[in-house]
């Protein structure tokens, strides 16, 4: 991939940039195998700033996070799900917060443990994906966990890291509309302008195939039950 401060134009393009908040910041997973170690080299790096790696994100939002696990041959599966269990951990809101504010691999640690704690985990092949599973009793409260390492029950993080409000970066605290501008209408205004380079695909993404067979099966549904 091509590493540079400028977005890709395929990046561009992609739809899913609307759904994501004006300070979003990524996290990148980055695993292989190679024939020149004899044990697995893993690095987790938090830049400092957060800046543009090119077409490396999926996005083009800066990246703060690079997880990067290098190995001997053979073992390419085993590489592959580490990194599908580190993008669930950057995935999860306490967590993520608890890498902004780490201060040594001891504070990553305990963040992983406390998420092990509250994860759901099936076993795989000991249940029939048949069976409707009941949903919990109770979900883990996400803002609990955080008031746990707000008031410093278990490590002690290194708050130079936060931002402004006391988020982490990339978080989903106040974005810049829903600030007061001052201004007559001004949170609106701005609303717009982030929303108008996506104003025209939420019409002609409704031409989708895919969206046009569901609109005839759900009017042929209504219509069936009408007359019969």
């Amino acid at each position: 991939n091509d590493i540079s401060d400028k977005p890709d134009k395929e990046q561009l393009k992609n739809k899913f940039m609307k759904k994501l908040p004006r300070d979003a910041e990524a996290s990148n997973v980055l695993v292989g195998e190679v024939d020149f170690l004899e044990a697995p080299f893993i690095a987790f790096v938090r830049l400092q700033q957060a800046v543009m790696l090119g077409a490396l994100t999926e996005v083009p939002v800066p990246t703060r996070f690079l997880f990067i696990l290098l190995g001997p041959k053979g073992k390419a599966k085993s590489y592959h799900e580490i990194g599908r269990a580190i993008a669930t951990l950057m995935s999860d809101e306490v967590f993520h917060d608890i890498a902004y504010k780490a201060k040594d691999r001891q504070d990553l640690v305990a963040g992983i443990d406390e998420f092990l704690d509250e994860v759901i985990v099936l076993p795989p092949g000991e249940w029939d994906p048949a069976i409707r599973i009941e949903p919990p009793k109770s979900l883990p409260s996400s803002d609990k966990r955080k008031n746990m390492y707000a008031g410093g029950e278990n490590v002690q993080m290194n708050g130079d890291t936060l931002h402004e409000g006391g988020n982490g970066g990339g978080g989903h605290g106040d974005c810049e509309e829903l600030q007061r501008t001052g201004k007559f209408f001004g949170g609106l205004i701005k609303d717009i302008k982030r929303k108008a380079p996506f104003f025209a695909s939420d019409f002609y993404d409704a031409f989708n195939i895919q969206a046009l067979s569901a609109i005839l099966f759900i009017y042929l549904a209504t219509v069936t039950n009408a007359i019969t």
